[in-house]
C-alpha cells in the first residue's frame, strides 16, 4: 500500500461538496431520537450538552485536516502505513474500515426499524435493506463525484424538513428550560457523550481528503458543514425541551418525529409519514459514504478492486442487518456503536495528529542533523 494516493483530475470534489458530505453523513438516524438520550444525562440543560458537542466537533475537525495537510496526497490508510509501519498500519486500517460497514449497518438498520414502527408494521426487514443497498450500490458504482452530487441533491432537497417543527412551538412551555445550569459539569460531560451516536460523521473526511481539488479552502467547507449540523441539533434540541415534560421525553424514542405530528395541513394529517419517506433520501447518502469509505479502505489496504469487493460487502451487510430484530437489540447495538464512534471520532485523531506530529518532528531532526534542509 502506497502512503500518497494519486487521483486523477477528473475524478475530484470541491471543498464545497465536501461540506455537503460532512453536513449529510453527520443528519442520520440519531437526530431522529438523541433528545432523550441526552436530556436523561443533563435534564432541562441538555441543549447546553449539545453546544459542547459541536464546539468538540469543530476542535476535533480541525485537528483531523491540520494531520491530513502533513500529507497533501495521502488518506487515513496512508498514514497508518506511515506512523504505524506496514502491518501495524494496515491492521488498525482493516479495523477503521470495519468500523465504517458498521456504520451503514446501524443506520441502516436504523431506519428500516422506524419505518416499520411508525408505516409499514408489516414490511419485511430484507424489502426495505434490499432496496437501500441495491440504491447505495448504484451509486457507489458512479465515484466520488456521482456520490458527491447526490449528497449535495439530498440536503437541497430535504433541508426544510427543519422547517417543520416551528410548529410546535405554538405550544412551547419556555419556563422548561429553567433554571439554567441546574445540572453540574459531570452531567452535562455525559449528556455530550451522549450526543456521539448522533454528531460522528465527520470522520469520512479520512477518506475523501485526496479527492479534494481545492484542500486548502477545506477547512473552511468542513466547518461549514459541521457549523450547520450543529445549528440543526440545538434547534431541534430546544423545540424538544419546550414542547416534552422531562417525563414525557424520557417516554419518548423518536421525539422528533413526535414533534412532526404537531404539523397540520388541511389536505394532510398524518405528516410525519410523509417526512420519514423522505427521510430516506437523507438516510441513504449515509449508507453509501460509509459503504464506500469502506471498500475503498480494502482497496488501499489489500489491492482489491473496489467493484469487486462491493459485491462480497454488500452481502454481509444485508444478512447482518436481518439478525437486529428486537427493540432491546437495536438499543444494545447503539449504545456499542456510539462508544466506539466517540473513540474513533473523537479520542483518536488526536491521538494520530500527536504521532504524526512526534514522527515528523524527529524525521526532520533526523534530515536537519544530516544537512539536509527540511520544508517548513
Amino acid at each position: 500500500m502506497k502512503v500518497n494516493d494519486e487521483v486523477k483530475a477528473g475524478n475530484t470534489i470541491s471543498s464545497l461538496h465536501t461540506g455537503f458530505i460532512v453536513l449529510s453523513t453527520q443528519i442520520g438516524v440519531g437526530i431522529l431520537g438523541y433528545q432523550r438520550v441526552v436530556a436523561k444525562e443533563a435534564g432541562h440543560d441538555a441543549w447546553i450538552s449539545v453546544l459542547m458537542a459541536g464546539i468538540v466537533t469543530h476542535v476535533t475537525v480541525w485537528v483531523i485536516l491540520k494531520t491530513l495537510k502533513r500529507y497533501p496526497s495521502a488518506d487515513l490508510y496512508g498514514i497508518h502505513q506511515e506512523v504505524y509501519g506496514k502491518h501495524l498500519g494496515a491492521l488498525l486500517s482493516l479495523f477503521y474500515t470495519l468500523y465504517f460497514f458498521l456504520s451503514a449497518t446501524v443506520i441502516l438498520r436504523g431506519y428500516v426499524e422506524v419505518v416499520q414502527t411508525w408505516v409499514f408494521p408489516n414490511l419485511a426487514t430484507w424489502v426495505l435493506t434490499a432496496i437501500i443497498l441495491f440504491l447505495a450500490w448504484y451509486t457507489i458504482l458512479g465515484g466520488i463525484r456521482v456520490i458527491a452530487g447526490y449528497i449535495f441533491f439530498s440536503v437541497s432537497v430535504a433541508i426544510w424538513l427543519i422547517g417543520d417543527l416551528f410548529f410546535p412551538l405554538r405550544f412551547a412551555e419556555w419556563d422548561y428550560l429553567r433554571p439554567v445550569l441546574e445540572a453540574n459539569f459531570g452531567q452535562l460531560l455525559k449528556g455530550m457523550i451522549g450526543m456521539s451516536l448522533s454528531t460522528i460523521g465527520f470522520e469520512v473526511l479520512y477518506a475523501v481528503y485526496p479527492f479534494v481539488q481545492d484542500k486548502e479552502r477545506l477547512n473552511r467547507g468542513a466547518q461549514f458543514g459541521v457549523l450547520t449540523t450543529n445549528l440543526i441539533y440545538l434547534f431541534v434540541m430546544i423545540v424538544s425541551l419546550v414542547f416534552f415534560s422531562q417525563g414525557q421525553l424520557m417516554r419518548t424514542i423518536w421525539p422528533t418525529l413526535n414533534l412532526k405530528k404537531m404539523v397540520y395541513f388541511p389536505i394532510l394529517e398524518r405528516f410525519e409519514l410523509v417526512a420519514i419517506s423522505i427521510w430516506m433520501i437523507i438516510i441513504l447518502p449515509n449508507v453509501i459514504m460509509y459503504i464506500w469509505c469502506g471498500v475503498r479502505g480494502l482497496k488501499r489496504i489489500f489491492g482489491w478492486n473496489m467493484r469487486n469487493t462491493l459485491y462480497g460487502i454488500l452481502p454481509i451487510i444485508f444478512i447482518s442487518s436481518l439478525f437486529i430484530v428486537t427493540r432491546e437489540e437495536m438499543n444494545t447495538m447503539n449504545d456499542i456503536y456510539g462508544q466506539i464512534g466517540m473513540y474513533l471520532a473523537y479520542a483518536y485523531p488526536y491521538v494520530l495528529y500527536l504521532l504524526v506530529a512526534w514522527r515528523q518532528g524527529i524525521g526532520g531532526a533526523k534530515e536537519e542533523s544530516a544537512g539536509v534542509s527540511v520544508p517548513k
